[in-house]
């Protein structure tokens, strides 16, 4: 597999879940930098995108019975603490795009929710990245 294509892969996964992408980088060999960079890039440019289209994109997410479970999740964690909540919790659990998405529909301003998000995607990006190279080193994958 080239570089090019690890790096794609790697990009394509981080845009979804950030801790996803960082595994499947070290997975196809990729150093921890690199795939934690790419990781959060991805991750950041489609949180971005997300808010500069969440009008039109909120309201079919939100409806879909497939995410009910998430968006209960995402739902309970406005309540209680509001876009700080939502930005932090997103990379771990539901995901920066969809916790984007949702946070949109539940009435979330999108400047304050954006640079909470890219925040919470480069802290948590650091966090994961820094503890798969450890555990990829530790069992020698």
């Amino acid at each position: 597999m080239s570089q090019l294509s690890k790096i794609l892969s790697t990009a394509a996964a981080g845009a979804l879940d950030v801790w996803v992408g960082i595994i499947t980088g070290l997975a196809l060999g990729l150093s921890p930098a690199l795939s934690g960079a790419v990781s959060v890039a991805s991750a950041l440019a489609g949180v971005t995108l997300v808010v500069a289209l969440g009008g039109r994109l909120r309201d079919l997410i939100y409806r879909s019975r497939r995410l009910a479970k998430r968006r209960e999740l995402i739902e309970s964690v406005w309540k209680r603490y509001g876009i700080p909540g939502v930005a932090l919790q997103a990379p771990l659990l539901s995901g920066p795009i969809l916790a984007t998405l949702l946070a949109l529909a539940l009435g979330a301003h999108a400047r304050p929710l954006l640079l909470w998000m890219l925040a919470s995607v480069v802290l948590w990006g650091a966090v994961i990245t820094g503890v798969a190279a450890v555990g990829f080193s530790v069992f020698g994958l």
